[in-house]
């Protein structure tokens, strides 16, 4: 009787006679997992070979900026003499005292050394009415020194009447005597 159940296939789960083989219910989710993936990578391929074009230009352009900043700090600054041996006097609380400086303004604009050069009558004005207004305890320390410098290069900036996009990078004392 044991066989007869064997032959029937009462369901009973002790035969695989009436089962799919496993092998191609497995291989077939393979093919269609690797048909998918066939699909996703040739519209990612498409995508970036059709797309390039504007990726391209960006490249392109950001590029270019890159080659401006370059250039910009290849350039080399241009120094150029604002004030040689200039003499100022200013009063303290003990008298009279007296600020000799050279003084040279440095940028990368030939074009902003020619404006200040143009206006050289009102830079040394301007020089001598901030200059007179300082302290002179003050100038005695290197802060009132950094202070003065850059003061210094706000006037002038101011009173050469820069254009747009023109620009003095710095001011530099040459030489400087207190008395």
């Amino acid at each position: 009787m044991a066989k007869a159940e064997n032959d029937l296939n009462l369901g009973n789960g002790s035969d695989d006679a009436g089962k799919p083989e496993k092998g191609k219910g497995g291989m077939k989710k393979i093919i269609i997992i690797v048909v998918a993936l066939l699909v996703v990578g040739g519209a990612a391929a498409a995508f970036f070979l059709i797309g390039g074009d504007s990726s391209e230009s960006s490249a392109e352009e950001a590029g270019a900026d890159i080659e401006k900043v370059v250039e910009e700090e290849e350039q080399d600054p241009i120094y150029h003499e604002l004030v040689k041996d200039f003499v100022v006097t200013f009063e303290d609380g003990d008298g009279i005292r007296y600020l000799q400086l050279s003084l040279q303004i440095m940028s990368f604009q030939q074009e902003a050394i020619d404006r200040v050069d143009a206006n050289m009558p009102a830079v040394r004005n301007g020089l001598i009415m901030l200059i007179g207004a300082q302290n002179y305890d003050e100038l005695k320390t290197n802060e009132g020194k950094e202070s003065l410098r850059k003061q210094i290069l706000d006037s002038v900036q101011q009173v050469a009447r820069l254009k747009p996009g023109q620009k003095l990078e710095d001011v530099l004392f040459t030489g400087f005597v207190l008395q």
